[in-house]
């Protein structure tokens, strides 16, 4: 599914929930290094996506996230517990960017 795609189905679920207590949200990370090294990975088909943080120079991740580095996986980790816990019970059908400032 794309993350476009995602986005809708979570705006229209705020509208069927609604007045039911339950809140949706998305989460939309951008590259995350998540520890696997993908070197002599056939990258056919994904040229419309940026590569894996692993396949991706220090320096071209510097010019393309605001954080110079890939995320970790802790990090989307933290917005997923942020928004299950009550801190975030104001909030509905958002989409939260973890990306480091890519976008």
């Amino acid at each position: 599914m794309s993350s476009h795609a995602a986005l809708g189905v979570v705006r229209s679920g705020v509208a069927v929930l609604k007045g039911s207590g339950v809140r949706i949200n998305c989460i939309s990370p951008g590259q995350i290094d998540v520890g696997i090294d993908l070197n002599n990975f056939d990258m056919r088909g994904m040229t419309s996506q940026l590569p894996p943080a692993s396949m991706q120079s220090k320096e071209s991740q510097k010019s393309t996230i605001g954080l110079e580095r890939a995320g970790l996986p802790t990090e989307v980790a933290r917005v997923a517990g942020f928004l299950a816990s009550g801190f975030s019970s104001y909030i509905t059908g958002a989409n939260l960017v973890v990306d480091g400032g890519a976008s």
